[in-house]
């Protein structure tokens, strides 16, 4: 006889708990949908934590906006590189054409970003001083702290 894990398995199998989301005119991604952590309506959209292929996942109006699977690639991209540009821009250039960087910035803002991982980037350079965040929906904030600590959390107060 199957254990137990195996009959629900099985069940599982033949249940339609699908995400599905309209990317663009024509593409549609549908995937399983492994898990609702949250879903509220907030006073300017909907939000949810869910579980899907990706892993952990945002959706804000039923857009994906962050998933565990493959954050880090946009946040660190998103941060480092004008963090980095910044300093050097900053700097002189020697008579003899070599480039002396400047001073690393110390203030940074971030327009949107509820999720935390952007702050969370930000907040690796040891250059920075003050961080400044401002979301519209502090709904998504709050979920972000409680479902996502992971993606910057309790990091940013």
């Amino acid at each position: 006889m199957a254990d137990h894990d195996e009959i629900i398995d099985k069940e599982r199998s033949k249940s339609a708990f699908k995400y599905v989301e309209d990317v663009a005119p024509g593409l549609r991604l549908e995937m399983d949908l492994d898990k609702i952590h949250h879903t509220s309506i907030s006073d300017f959209q909907e939000v949810q934590v869910i579980d899907s292929y990706f892993g952990k996942t945002l959706v804000t109006d039923g857009k994906t906006q962050s998933t565990a699977h493959d954050e880090f690639v946009y946040h660190e991209s998103l941060v480092h590189p004008p963090l980095f540009w910044s300093a050097l821009l900053s700097g002189t250039t020697q008579p003899d054409g070599t480039r002396i960087p400047g001073s690393a910035p110390k203030s940074v803002f971030i327009g949107g970003g509820g999720e935390l991982a952007t702050a969370r980037e930000v907040l690796k350079h040891n250059s920075i001083e003050r961080l400044v965040m401002v979301d519209i929906d502090p709904k998504v904030l709050e979920v972000c702290k409680q479902y996502m600590p992971e993606w910057g959390g309790e990091a940013v107060t």
